[in-house]
């Protein structure tokens, strides 16, 4: 018996989909803008048909094999990516396909939104300490036995208490390093966060997961543009974007974005750790230069005190060189003057 010729839907963009659009039992409320021009696919927030207070962040992704790569890897981890526990991390909880034959992932909870078309509003030291709360919930995950195989900035959010959510479609395994079970992309990430070692087709690794932060780390302090191939950090110096840093913390901040892209896995930053540690150095050294300008200069309250004291001051000498016209030199003035 002969089988019958069987074919995949062709590549394909994702539509819209409309507000209300049934996905199994969600209801989509509007899609979510991440700030990238080429991810994995589109984002929408919804809510449960029955009940409405519960809510979810849906991932329409394209008809492509990146697409197909997302739902192969949460198929093969769903039951241990269920079990990793951290409050800045979300996992998705089930999947399905749209009727256009689009796959897409549910991800219950209350997320916040996707971070970058907000990193415009916050500070250096806010965006550093959102790194740092990204390395240490990735240093959880390394105790669990999963890492960051690809760094998608879509997938990075600011939850609704302002910390960082990693939605996180991107982690699998660690592999074992005799014997990779995944070698390939499968989020469609950026060239520009991808280590050079993946590109030539190495597995993940904590090393190349450092590179990823570190392209990200500096999105957050240089920016990023658009790139035919997706989107990619700008290159340059923190004194770019942030020309009032002073020269010290500017060569510091420098030195820890280049060492977490070094070209050479043996020489980058040791881990999300180390980079958690260095941000956090740095932060601290900011932190101790406030202090210092603090004592130099005391704070407006005071100086308005002393400035006070100082005119009270001044009206007492005044005051006292005043002849009184009580006084026998006052009285003989007042004569002199009748």
């Amino acid at each position: 018996m002969r089988m019958p010729n069987l074919s995949l839907p062709p590549p394909a963009a994702a539509a819209p989909l409309e507000q209300g659009q049934a996905l199994g039992v969600w209801r989509l409320i509007k899609p979510l803008p991440d700030g990238e021009q080429a991810h994995a696919g589109q984002w929408y927030s919804a809510h449960h048909a029955l009940a409405t207070d519960e809510q979810a962040a849906v991932l329409v992704l394209d008809r492509s094999d990146q697409g197909a790569g997302v739902m192969l890897r949460y198929a093969d981890q769903a039951g241990d990516l269920g079990k990793l526990q951290h409050p800045h991390i979300a996992v998705p909880s089930d999947s399905g396909v749209t009727p256009d034959a689009h796959p897409y992932l549910i991800i219950e909870g209350t997320h916040g939104e996707p971070l970058l078309p907000r990193l415009q509003q916050l500070g250096l030291r806010e965006r550093l300490e959102l790194l740092v709360q990204l390395c240490e919930a990735l240093r959880s995950a390394h105790q669990q036995g999963f890492l960051l195989a690809e760094i998608d900035p879509a997938m990075i959010w600011l939850d609704p208490q302002g910390a960082v959510r990693l939605m996180g479609l991107g982690l699998t395994r660690i592999p074992d390093p005799t014997d990779p079970f995944d070698r390939g992309l499968s989020l469609g990430a950026s060239p520009a966060f991808v280590a050079p070692e993946r590109r030539h087709g190495g597995p993940p690794s904590l090393a190349s997961e450092v590179f990823g932060l570190g392209a990200l780390a500096r999105v957050f302090v240089c920016g990023w543009e658009d790139t035919p191939k997706g989107l990619a950090p700008l290159r340059g110096s923190a004194a770019d974007a942030w020309p009032l840093l002073p020269e010290d913390q500017q060569i510091k901040l420098d030195a820890i974005l280049l060492g977490a892209m070094a070209e050479s896995p043996d020489l980058r930053t040791r881990g999300a750790e180390g980079l958690a540690d260095a941000l956090r150095a740095w932060l601290a050294l900011g932190q101790q230069r406030q202090a210092e300008i603090s004592r130099k200069a005391p704070p407006w309250w005071k100086r308005w005190l002393w400035l006070g004291a100082a005119a009270g001051v001044g009206l007492l000498v005044m005051a006292a060189r005043m002849p009184d016209p009580a006084s026998p030199a006052g009285g003989a003035a007042s004569q002199q003057a009748g």
